[in-house]
């Protein structure tokens, strides 16, 4: 055990990791029912005992080992801290060892990580998510920092509204508000754990990527630096308020209350078994952040990704740097989502969605079907396996990659683009792969022990990088400046590449190219061929 005296919060009992203190479970935010916007805590100063993990937000409980599965290897799990939906807005802060002599140093850079999940699950008890070892790391580097890890709302209590919700004084985007709460209370209180208030990195895997985004269109100063892996708006998209509300109608239909009176709608939602939430709306259902005028005040598209105007994105004149991550197969996760179940017949499957998506570009239809071995005569003696794989490389070029390349080039202070290619070396589909959320493994050195000394190499350079960068150094010459400088991590070394050549970094230009001059294809509407395949089944 290890405690420190927090000058408002009172004595703080955590628990020796890693050769690192953690201080787990600490509650942010406080809610009246499932729905109600979180409340920042405040403190009596009698202390808290914080060496357990808070329980998880409404979500399954098996989704830590749905996400070890995509990562395609196993960790030991904490003891499951159960469920709820009212205790569950907490966060895990993990520090320099020597706890007692922290407050009388000089503050320490705040690195503070959003977990992602497709805003269906995530917690951040996962041993995936663990930020110890890296924390350790940057005191082995001679660059500590403290790591926070945070758990927001998510699925149906994260994101459904309806008018009557709304009504009853319900606001949407509850997940993306419990985010903001709680980087509201690591200003107030992390200054009392040797963090520095004013020198906090937001970084987000996945959907945590696209939240961290989302706080660009905050007008108020969040974060000094942002760091985006494996995800960025306008991933998974933003629902308009009347389609939120269709989706709401849908919620309530799986949950056996079709047809439900209006004004018995709000009871229902708050009363209902928690479990419902998970085992009887199907996985995959479109329950994701709203367009509501506040949180999310407009539709981000990757056409105002290139525009960066103010208006859209009033909060990046407070961000001195942006890191972005790109994984070579990002768009593996999209097989877990719907596309290993239409793998048979995909390829044709795909033909027709594109063509009528695109009808109008006949020629660029056939381009991009040509590009990605997809059309006829491509597949005539391809299987459905091949298939599959070529459409999730049409998927990882629009939906990962272009954004990530989008908003690091036009972004209006300093860039930073981190190719990630280092290969999956677990058994599973994408073995051999950059698949999507390997960055993460790579990234906290939670299974560097399952690695080969080569990629533990490339483990520690990658936690170093981020640390650098979390500690406001130049990690390497910017993206958005003259030649577009990226690192690319592949087979064990990390290489800077100036400018960005597709041998050296495997990222095709092709969408690039397809959608330059008149005539063509707008990047939004590749984006909503994306869109419309994923939603044709």
């Amino acid at each position: 055990m290890a405690s420190l005296a927090h000058p408002v919060i009172g004595q703080v009992v955590g628990k020796e990791s890693c050769d690192i203190t953690q201080f787990l479970g600490i509650k942010y935010g406080r809610l009246k029912d499932r729905f109600a916007e979180a409340q920042l805590v405040s403190y009596s100063g009698k202390g808290l005992d914080a060496t357990k993990y808070g329980p998880q937000v409404v979500s399954p409980p098996d989704g830590v080992d749905l996400e070890l599965g995509f990562i395609q290897a196993t960790l030991p799990k904490a003891e499951f801290p159960g469920t709820s939906d009212t205790e569950g807005l907490h966060l895990n802060i993990s520090v320099p060892k020597q706890v007692e002599s922290i407050t009388g140093k000089e503050a320490f850079p705040v690195l503070v990580f959003i977990h992602g999940g497709g805003f269906a699950i995530g917690g951040n008890w996962w041993p995936q998510y663990n930020t110890a070892k890296l924390v350790k790391l940057s005191q082995e580097v001679g660059k500590p920092i403290i790591a926070v890890n945070i758990n927001y709302r998510i699925g149906a209590p994260g994101f459904l509204t309806s008018a009557e919700l709304r009504a009853a004084g319900y606001k949407p985007n509850n997940g993306l508000r419990d985010q903001r709460v709680a980087l509201s209370w690591i200003k107030d209180y992390i200054k009392g754990f040797g963090g520095d208030p004013d020198n906090m990195t937001v970084a987000g895997e996945s959907a945590g990527g696209v939240s961290t985004g989302y706080l660009l269109l905050d007008e108020k100063p969040v974060s000094r630096r942002l760091i985006f892996l494996g995800g960025t708006p306008p991933l998974m998209g933003q629902l308009p308020l009347p389609v939120a509300d269709d989706v709401a109608q849908g919620v309530l239909a799986t949950l056996g209350h079709a047809g439900i009176a209006s004004e018995d709608v709000t009871k229902t939602l708050l009363s209902a078994p928690i479990e419902d939430f998970w085992t009887r709306i199907p996985p995959g259902f479109p329950i994701f952040p709203v367009i509501d005028g506040d949180i999310i005040p407009k539709e981000v598209t990757l056409a105002s990704l290139a525009d960066q105007s103010p208006s859209i994105f009033p909060g990046a004149k407070h961000v001195e740097s942006i890191l972005l991550v790109n994984s070579k197969l990002d768009a593996s996760i999209m097989a877990y989502s719907g596309l290993l179940q239409r793998k048979k017949g995909i390829a044709a499957a795909f033909r027709t969605s594109l063509t009528k998506t695109l009808d109008g570009y006949p020629a660029a239809t056939t381009a991009i079907l040509e590009h990605y071995h997809l059309s006829e005569n491509s597949t005539a003696d391809q299987n459905d396996d091949e298939a599959l794989r070529n459409v999730l490389l049409y998927i990882n070029d629009v939906v990962f990659s272009v954004p990530a390349v989008e908003l690091a080039a036009h972004f209006p202070q300093k860039s930073y683009f981190l190719a990630f290619n280092e290969r999956n070396p677990w058994d599973g589909l994408f073995k051999g792969d950059a698949s999507h959320i390997l960055d993460i493994a790579f990234l906290f050195q939670n299974f560097n022990d399952q690695l080969s000394p080569e990629q533990q190499k490339a483990a520690v350079q990658f936690g170093t990088d981020v640390i650098s960068f979390v500690s406001g150094d130049e990690v390497w010459p910017a993206f958005n400046k003259t030649k577009h400088a990226m690192a690319v991590y592949e087979k064990g070394v990390r290489k800077i590449v100036e400018p960005p050549s597709e041998e050296e970094t495997s990222r095709n230009p092709f969408v690039f190219i397809i959608t330059a001059g008149s005539n063509v294809p707008s990047k939004d509407l590749l984006y909503k061929a994306f869109g419309d395949f994923m939603a044709a089944h």
